[in-house]
């Protein structure tokens, strides 16, 4: 029994000596493993912040502070940076003042785009002409010079009750669009050294060939093809268009005729709008030169039936146009008379004519003009007119208007004379012009 309990003993002695084994063999391992965490430590340690400044680095810099950095102190400067900061000029400190006085706008009325000015609108702002406005005689700029122009207004323009521009010029921008100045409406050739040819009845564009002719207004065409002259069948006209418009003025029909075309693109009854292709600028029929001969006719379709289309056609930008009337002191129209037109406070040339001369011509049926100067821009001029009464005898006036834009302005010259027409010449058959003039010094 003793025996039994000596070995029962023995056993669990045992087993307590191999747990007691294995616990120490597990601290054991834990001091181990514990020595070799510390001895790396470091290194992960190290690692780690190298990680945490590198993300640091990568992000963006925070706003500067609004507090004003600490400035060195001035005596640890090296020399050479004292020597430089004494010559800089510290900038002012920016003071809040009262707003500055704004710049006085310009009174000059600047020219609208698409539209005359409303009378009254323009203030004159060009050079003054070089030539002396008390001498109606200083010469004009030579015949036939080709000058730049504005664009004309739209249509239909009426800024005066009487006025009715309602055609578009028979030319396009950029063209001669404007009339030859030494055979104007109502004159015979003004130029000295050609014979007398006929009193004109429109007006004459001279341009190169081919150049676009174009509908004056929308209508109707009720001619295409030679148009001889019911007198003598003479082809004065050579190639014409005729158009009858869809509008009516005092209740009577306007026409307009395009003459001496090179080619015809239109054909009788078609309709045709305003600013369509009818033709192309030429030289048929009795002409010295290629050009466009316009005329606007009221009432009747026919010779004695044209009026002046400078107080049809849409004046340009800026510019106006001066008619009116001179008569004499029982109110007969005077006949030929030369007018002289010489701008006092505007740039341009000497403007010179002559009153209708012909009393068959009629005249418009509102403004009862015998004298229209196209095409000149605003400004003040003066207006000289000469009557020839016979053996030597003159009567001579001077008048001063100013010439508003985008409308006609008118004025009645009467003079204290009795003016009696010598008889009208009869035309000739063909022109008595010699030789070829240039394309800006052709005749109808």
């Amino acid at each position: 029994m003793s025996g039994v309990k000596k070995d029962r003993r023995k056993r669990e002695e045992g087993r307590k000596g191999a747990g007691l084994l294995e616990k120490t063999s597990a601290l054991s391992a834990s001091s181990a493993v514990n020595s070799t965490f510390l001895q790396r430590t470091p290194r992960l340690l190290l690692t780690v912040l190298s990680l945490w400044l590198l993300c640091t680095a990568c992000q963006p810099a925070p706003p500067p502070s609004p507090v004003a950095p600490e400035l060195a102190d001035p005596a640890s400067l090296p020399p050479t940076l004292l020597a430089v900061a004494a010559t800089l000029t510290p900038a002012p400190s920016p003071t809040i003042g009262p707003s500055p006085t704004a710049t006085p706008t310009p009174t000059i009325t600047p020219f609208p785009v698409g539209r005359a000015l409303e009378p009254g609108q323009l203030l004159v702002t060009n050079t003054p002409s070089p030539i002396p406005p008390s001498d109606p005689n200083a010469e004009p700029t030579p015949l036939g010079t080709i000058e730049w122009r504005p664009p004309p207004v739209p249509v239909p323009h009426s800024l005066h009750p009487n006025d009715h521009y309602w055609l578009t010029r028979p030319l396009p921008s950029g063209t001669r669009n404007y009339d030859l100045e030494w055979y104007p409406y109502g004159n015979d050739v003004l130029v000295p050294e050609y014979a007398p040819y006929r009193v004109h009845h429109g007006l004459d564009f001279p341009n190169p060939p081919g150049t676009q002719v174009l509908a004056a207004s929308s209508g109707i065409v009720i001619w295409a093809g030679q148009r001889p002259s019911p007198q003598d069948g003479v082809n004065y006209y050579g190639n014409t268009i005729l158009i009858k418009h869809d509008w009516q003025w005092l209740g009577q029909d306007v026409y307009t005729l395009y003459a001496h075309t090179l080619e015809m693109f239109v054909n009788v009854g078609d309709y045709v709008e305003q600013g369509q292709l009818l033709a192309g600028v030429g030289a048929t029929g009795q002409v010295s030169g290629p050009h466009l001969h316009f005329e606007v006719r009221v009432g009747q379709n026919n010779y004695w039936d044209t009026r002046n289309p400078s107080l049809w056609m849409a004046p340009y930008e800026g510019w106006g146009t001066l008619a009116g009337r001179f008569i004499d002191e029982r109110g007969n129209y005077v006949l030929g008379a030369t007018i002289t037109v010489v701008p006092r406070n505007v740039n341009t040339t000497i403007r010179r004519q002559r009153t209708y001369e012909d009393e068959r011509l009629k005249a418009d049926e509102v403004w009862r003009e015998n004298f229209v100067v196209g095409d000149l821009p605003a400004g003040i001029y003066d207006v000289f007119l000469e009557a020839n009464l016979g053996e030597g005898v003159r009567s001579d006036y001077r008048r001063t208007i100013e010439v508003l834009p985008g409308r006609t302005n008118f004025m009645v010259v009467q003079g204290e004379f009795v003016f009696v027409p010598t008889p009208t010449p009869l035309p000739t058959v063909a022109p008595l012009i010699t030789g070829t003039l240039g394309i800006t010094e052709t005749t109808p």
